[in-house]
């Protein structure tokens, strides 16, 4: 006779799920693996990036790290998709055995022919951040757009080809159409802005799950994240777009929320974070600077930021390659990964 015992999709820092024998003693651990999909989900602390930093390759208190990459890198020409940016990082970092995750950058980051002949998709104009002159008015095609939708699932299937079958690649976000292209929210623009463009909550909804769902059904090995805010000042809107991704059955639970602004604090998007922690899958997030920003940080305690990741019920944590050039917070990310019970 055989028991089981019920476990959570999600990791809830509940001690470990034990399988009990009774026809053979014997007691076998669950681990994080997510028991719909089969889908091996990261767990613990990761690097936001440093694939050429040295501190960050020879860490022993992150499980891995973030891989960036615009997708105009990637596919200068239609159809036609060059990895080598990618495989500059991918190789640096596996030689070192860690895992890595992938984020590829659409918004600004989208390559120039989308909105060219002959594709010509509907686009917005937006405020989006550059580095040489901060916010500028940039033209942006439209996330529900069925020309963005198709080019989103050639990006996909590409991705899925090259990379589905590699074990070490164990977290994929979807990219968006939004003003840095892979976080879910239009930074410097004001809703009523937005909403002139031409922007509604139904069209973002409809744009997000889409390409959420193009990046589940190619990448079929991979866990895959959504990083979510709130838009036109909505917190229902990420919140509709994580509930049918979680509860889409075809996608076996395998596609969760990703929060990139984790700091400890309750202030901002406090209708969001209430959402999060309501929320029963699987959230994947970023530290929102580096410990020496104190101000970043509720009364500058950067350790604040595990403490808020149990209270939502966070299994990865992405940290800057900035905290692992010294040994500082070493305990508390090894107490993190113990948490999401790290295997």
């Amino acid at each position: 006779m055989l028991i089981q015992l019920s476990v959570s999709h999600r990791v809830k820092y509940l001690p470990i799920v034990l399988l009990v024998v009774f026809c053979q003693p014997c007691i076998l651990p669950i681990w994080a693996t997510d028991t719909v999909s089969k889908t091996h989900k990261p767990s613990g602390v990761f690097a936001s990036s440093g694939w050429r930093d040295r501190h960050a390759l020879s860490s022993n208190v992150i499980n891995g790290i973030l891989v960036r990459v615009p997708w105009k890198q990637i596919e200068p020409t239609p159809g036609q998709f060059d990895f080598q940016s990618i495989e500059m990082q991918r190789k640096a970092i596996t030689a070192a055995g860690k895992q890595w995750s992938l984020a590829i950058l659409a918004g600004p980051n989208a390559p120039a022919w989308l909105t060219a002949p002959p594709f010509n998709p509907s686009t917005i104009t937006i405020k989006a951040r550059t580095r040489a002159k901060g916010y500028i008015p940039t033209q942006m095609p439209c996330f529900w757009d069925e020309t963005v939708q198709d080019r989103l699932k050639i990006l996909a299937d590409a991705l899925a080809e090259k990379y589905n079958d590699d074990p070490t690649l164990v977290l994929v976000y979807v990219p968006q159409m939004t003003a840095n292209g892979i976080e879910g929210h239009f930074n410097a623009n004001w809703p009523d802005d937005l909403k002139k463009t031409g922007l509604t909550g139904e069209k973002f909804i409809a744009g997000a799950t889409s390409a959420a769902r193009h990046f589940a059904n190619a990448l079929t090995n991979k866990a895959i994240a959504i990083e979510v805010h709130e838009i036109l000042g909505d917190a229902t809107i990420p919140k509709q777009i994580i509930t049918q991704l979680w509860e889409d059955p075809k996608l076996k639970q395998r596609v969760g929320a990703a929060m990139w602004w984790i700091s400890g604090k309750t202030q901002y998007q406090p209708a969001l974070i209430k959402v999060l922690k309501n929320f029963p899958g699987d959230i994947y997030a970023q530290v929102i600077g580096r410990s020496d920003q104190t101000h970043r940080f509720p009364d500058g305690d950067y350790t604040a930021v595990f403490t808020q990741a149990r209270e939502l019920g966070i299994r990865y944590v992405e940290v800057w390659e900035y905290e692992l050039k010294t040994d500082r917070f070493d305990r508390v990310f090894e107490q993190f990964n113990e948490d999401t019970l790290k295997h």
